[in-house]
């Protein structure tokens, strides 16, 4: 995930904003779902008055709660008296307005008889039981709803046209902050994959005798964390769990109440006997641990008590001993409810989310220590390409410094 860092702050009651300006900050606030809405998308939302001038805004803040339109509709209720005062408003959202009653209303049939002025997002919905329809609702009752993916004046400003960077700029935001729906909606087997590495200057990710903590500072570890509250799951190795015993939890200041998944890749079952006494089996129940093991290298019995305890165990093939079917790994874990996974470890784990073109999205966390290769191992040692026309490369690519380390990330498929 990426996080839209406009000029602008938190915007006052009043503060003219630019639709530009206005559509970054519903970016922004939209992340503020994270860790709590999983299988629905991040989406905020901000509401300004005739003038342009700022409201209120929302954003979805759990699953089977308001979407990112009716919190920043009630919030203006609030602030107004009435729902109705958001005739002749504009409103900006990150995302369609959905067309669709489930657990919630549908937001374009609650906000088409309020009739605000325009509503305005990057793209539609690919959800099938959205895909355009809550647009079509909108317009249907006169208001200028328009995706920016086909606009060429402001819906709020017709007679304002768009630079086709900013244009650019919104659209690439929101595919990054709703990238693990996105994809899940346009394609069902495999899930999201990011993968994310810590790594000195030359690349390296620890000793040879395993010390690797910590090689970043602490900037880059607490962005590491928000990371692991994006996605449904973080998948590990055995060796990582072996060597670190790590709790693989959330730990962010004001965030409580988090329990992320765990995916252990175990083809041989090893770590099973002794799981439910390792960090991170005390700090979420046993059912959010699933552990990969491979089909006819484990013990049964072992596999079976494990079982008994609560944990998710699941079989695939392999090419050899030892080497499981990643592909197919990915599919059982998909079919589990796993939407978005964000892959941690050494060469061993990264390397064949690489080799295999499995990853979508790439982050390394880069301190500016140089440890050489004569006792170190580098993240990248176990994968590589054959020719330079090969190399992988990175899209919609962004770098930032945080506190003396560098932040690289960016799409490996697009």
């Amino acid at each position: 995930m990426i996080e839209p860092r406009p000029q602008l702050g938190s915007p006052k009651m009043g503060q003219l904003l630019s639709p530009r300006e206005a559509m970054l900050r519903a970016l922004v606030i939209a992340r503020k779902g994270a860790g709590f809405v999983s299988p629905n998308p991040m989406v905020g939302c901000v509401i300004v008055d005739r003038e342009h001038r700022f409201l209120v805004e929302g954003w979805h803040t759990k699953v089977g709660s308001n979407h990112a339109e009716i919190e920043a509709l009630e919030r203006l209720m609030a602030l107004k008296g009435s729902r109705e005062a958001l005739e002749g408003c504009h409103v900006y959202v990150t995302l369609e307005p959905c067309a669709h009653e489930g657990r919630t209303p549908s937001c374009a049939k609650t906000l088409a008889p309020l009739q605000p002025a325009s509503v305005t997002f990057p793209f539609h919905d690919p959800n099938p039981l959205v895909a355009g329809k809550g647009a079509e609702i909108l317009r249907t009752a006169g208001i200028r709803a328009v995706p920016l993916t086909d606009a060429h004046v402001w819906p709020a400003l017709p007679h304002e046209s768009i630079d086709p960077l900013v244009k650019q700029e919104l659209i690439d935001w929101a595919e990054d902050v709703a990238e693990i729906f996105l994809w899940n909606a346009r394609q069902r087997e495999l899930p999201f994959v990011t993968v994310k590495v810590a790594s000195t200057l030359d690349g390296k990710v620890a000793l040879r005798s395993g010390e690797s903590q910590w090689i970043t500072g602490d900037l880059a570890r607490e962005k590491g964390h928000r990371l692991r509250l994006e996605h449904d799951a973080i998948l590990v190795g055995r060796r990582t769990v072996e060597t670190d015993n790590p709790s693989l939890n959330v730990r962010l200041k004001n965030i409580t109440g988090v329990e992320n998944s765990v995916v252990i890749i175990d083809p041989r079952a090893k770590l099973l006997p002794t799981l439910k006494d390792r960090r991170l089996s005390q700090v979420r129940p046993t059912t959010k641990v699933f552990v990969c093991v491979q089909s006819g290298c484990f013990d049964v019995d072992v596999v079976s008590r494990a079982h008994d305890e609560g944990f998710q165990v699941f079989d695939v093939g392999g090419s050899e001993p030892g080497i499981i079917d990643l592909r197919e790994a990915l599919i059982k874990i998909r079919t589990l409810g796993l939407m978005g996974l964000y892959v941690e470890g050494g060469a061993g784990t990264v390397g064949p989310f690489l080799d295999g073109e499995l990853a979508q999205r790439l982050h390394v966390f880069m301190s500016t220590g140089v440890l050489g290769g004569r006792e170190a191992t580098g993240w990248s040692d176990l994968c590589g390409v054959g020719t330079l026309a090969q190399m992988w490369k990175l899209k919609r690519q962004h770098v930032n410094v945080l506190d003396g380390d560098i932040h690289i990330t960016g799409r490996l498929q697009v």
